[in-house]
Formats: structure tokens, C-alpha cells, sequence
């Protein structure tokens, strides 16, 4: 990730970075002076972009409950939807960042996964 954010920085671009690694650990220093998103702060991703193509640095790394289910998608095929029914982790493994980032396990309640699927 380091290697993709130098050269976005030498060609002088816009970045967002967004997911567990930047969640997790905050004190990468290709990030310091770059947006980041974390993984719950991802509906307001939108928010983020244009604050930094507008000339701001944007840290949205605070821990929420649940993203919401009805979050816009681009699908590539109608007939396939991918529905989270979890976000988390109830692992400890040393080598994985998720479960710094993603915190403990929660689950959505059933009815909104309904409400999704119709």
C-alpha cells in the first residue's frame, strides 16, 4: 500500500485511502497527511472525496455500530446481490489487522437482511 500512495503523492494526486490497514494502524507515515476512511465510516466515503478534491485532508478512522445495509452499489449483474450478515471478527490471530480495525463481532438483525433481499 505504501508503494501505491508514494507514487500517487509524486504525481501530485488526490488520495483516499480507506479499509483495515489505515483503521488499524495509525502511524504509517504515507498516511499522515492523506484522507482516510475507516470501515465504518465507509457511507461517508462520498463526504471524503469531496472534501479532498476541494484541497482538505479528511480523517474519518472513529469506531460506529453497524454501516448501514442500504448503502448505494454498482451492480455488474442483477441477479447477484452480496449481503453482509456480520462485520467483526471473534478471531486474536497476530498477523491479521481486521479485528483492530473491525472491532468485535456484530451482527445485523434479521429483519433488515430480509428487508435487504426483497
Amino acid at each position: 500500500m505504501t508503494t501505491i500512495v508514494r507514487r500517487a503523492k509524486e504525481q501530485n494526486k488526490k488520495i483516499v485511502v480507506a479499509g483495515c490497514v489505515p483503521q488499524a494502524d495509525r502511524k504509517i507515515r504515507e498516511l499522515e497527511d492523506i484522507s482516510i476512511v475507516g470501515v465504518t465510516q465507509i457511507d461517508r466515503i462520498l463526504e471524503v472525496v469531496e472534501e479532498t478534491l476541494n484541497g482538505n485532508v479528511v480523517k474519518l478512522l472513529a469506531k460506529k455500530e453497524l454501516p448501514s445495509l442500504d448503502l448505494p452499489k454498482i451492480r455488474r449483474n442483477k441477479l447477484v446481490e452480496i449481503i453482509p450478515i456480520s462485520t467483526g471478527c471473534l478471531g486474536a490471530c497476530t498477523y491479521c489487522k481486521t479485528k483492530h480495525a473491525r472491532g468485535h463481532l456484530g451482527s445485523y438483525e434479521p429483519g433488515v437482511i430480509v428487508g435487504r433481499v426483497q
